[in-house]
């Protein structure tokens, strides 16, 4: 599986990991713990994709 399909299958990977100083395209099979506990509290409606949006601004 090339990185771009996972990019393409996964947002989280998007919304969540390429504001991380420590992301890298190479690296996305890898799933850090932060990556795992924000994609879970999205999951399950406890946070918004607009909240992670407004952290990094």
């Amino acid at each position: 599986m090339s990185s771009t399909t996972k990019k393409e299958k996964d947002p989280y990977v998007s919304l969540i990991c390429t504001q991380c100083e420590f992301f890298k395209e190479d690296d996305l099979l890898l799933e850090c713990a932060a990556f795992k506990v924000l994609k879970k509290m999205l999951k399950k409606g406890r946070l918004k994709p607009e909240e992670i949006k407004d952290a990094f601004r």
